[in-house]
């Protein structure tokens, strides 16, 4: 049987994503980002192409590891300045019925009472389309702008993000009781008092005391998606996320993780099938392969290598101006992106220029340039042999990506029997699982139901 493929839309609030630079392009849009309407038209779009969601990435800090200094990020544009992808999404749903925007949350630096009641009025506000990306947020210049001293260690970081975890599955699934609100008019009754309670949390981490202030929305946890690729990140993934984001250019790097993390589902007790993998795509499409590498080479004219090299360097905790072009990336013990540093140094033997000409356009994403049909035979092999569920399919240009990715790619996966031709009726998670509106029973944010 044909295995149907999820499609999210993969974006960052900010100038240029991944492809950095392109904001440049005259046909890119990127510079109306800060306006409502730019964001209102991306919506509908993507919603005319039947994707699941629009996931928004997201980053406390800017890049200022490259140079040791931020000027690089804002110079190209790069990841900075950004916008709070939260607030963009009520004009989204305001436009759309049924598209779903994953937004990106940091459990190291929210505060879980405000956090758990901001995603709570978005599933309201969506009417049960909104998830959640969770990070532990890897920037040393955004552990500084929260008021820390130092950018916490790594693995330190993912246990206390599991105790957050534990406050908001208490205060979005056990402080009200299914049928707590009652809403009647005859009785002057909105809410069953008896049947709210309050959590009282005392950790190592986190100290709350407090009912829950609003009252349950049609989700209520928030569809979750991780994205994190180091061995603690995979264990931290495989306990919490229903969705889980990867990214590697290759199959044969793919692949394993996506076993490694099924396995881990399992260890823990979850249907490791319950869990959804989108590999991040890059996806340069036209009518014959000629004009996708024509097309290719005019976006690459337009990419800021130096763009790339902040967010690298950002990411990986390692200052790139101080290695020569071709001088090999060597492994540095940092608290930054483990997973990233392992695939540039232990997995391979990556130099600064192979980094610059290989990852300018795609990041670490999946590069597909060519027809609609192949680009639909790639994606359909990754689903065979690394058994992702989906992808999620970057800009490059505004909206200049997805209008070719609509036109010309999904009416082929459509023809194949490999894409919906019309969403499926619910929630968020019932559009991209097929289950209930609420998390799994063997879901950990099922122990806390009343």
């Amino acid at each position: 049987m044909t295995r149907e493929i999820r499609l999210n839309a993969l974006d960052q609030c900010n100038p240029s994503f991944l492809a950095f630079g392109l904001w440049s392009h005259p046909r890119d849009k990127a510079l109306d980002f800060t306006s409502i309407d730019y964001w209102a038209d991306y919506a509908r779009l993507l919603e005319r192409g039947l994707f699941d969601a629009l996931f928004l990435a997201d980053a406390l800090g800017v890049p200022d590891t490259y140079k040791q200094s931020f000027a690089s990020a804002f110079r190209s544009g790069a990841l900075a300045p950004s916008l709070d992808p939260a607030v963009i999404v009520p004009a989204m749903a305001l436009v759309t019925k049924n598209l779903g925007f994953a937004i990106t949350g940091s459990a190291s630096y929210e505060t879980p009472y405000l956090f758990a009641r901001r995603m709570t009025t978005l599933d309201h506000m969506t009417r049960g389309r909104i998830g959640w990306n969770i990070v532990t947020s890897f920037l040393r210049s955004g552990a500084l702008a929260m008021g820390r001293d130092e950018l916490a260690e790594h693995d330190a970081r993912y246990d206390a993000a599991d105790e957050f975890m534990e406050v908001m599955y208490g205060l979005w699934e056990g402080s009200w009781a299914d049928d707590a609100l009652k809403r009647d008019k005859a009785s002057s009754i909105y809410a069953d008092p008896a049947l709210i309670s309050e959590l009282d949390h005392d950790g190592p981490h986190h100290r709350i005391r407090a009912v829950s202030a609003a009252e349950p929305s049609p989700q209520r946890t928030p569809m979750l998606f991780q994205a994190g690729g180091s061995p603690r990140g995979r264990h931290f993934a495989a306990t919490h996320a229903e969705g889980i984001f990867i990214n590697g250019p290759k199959l044969d790097l793919v692949a394993p993780q996506v076993t490694d993390m099924r396995k881990r589902a399992a260890a823990l007790g979850r249907d490791p099938r319950s869990l959804k993998f989108f590999a991040g795509a890059t996806i340069i499409v036209d009518e014959t392969e000629a004009l996708a590498r024509a097309r290719y080479e005019d976006y690459k004219r337009h990419t800021s290598v130096e763009g790339m090299l902040s967010q690298l360097s950002a990411a990986l905790g390692i200052d790139l101006s101080k290695y020569p072009l071709d001088e090999p990336i060597r492994y540095e013990k940092t608290d930054a992106a483990h997973s990233q540093l392992e695939i540039l140094t232990r997995k391979g033997s990556w130099t600064v220029r192979q980094a610059a000409e290989s990852m300018v356009v795609s990041g670490r994403n999946l590069l597909v340039v060519g027809t609609p049909g192949q680009v639909v035979d790639e994606l359909a092999r990754w689903v065979e042999h690394a058994d992702v569920d989906g992808f999620n399919i970057a800009r490059i240009l505004a909206h200049e990506t997805m209008e070719n990715f609509i036109g010309m790619v999904v009416p082929e996966l459509q023809r194949r029997g490999m894409f919906k031709t019309e969403y499926a009726k619910g929630t968020l998670r019932e559009k991209v699982t097929g289950a209930g509106p609420r998390t799994a029973h063997d879901h950990p944010a099922s122990t806390h139901r009343r």
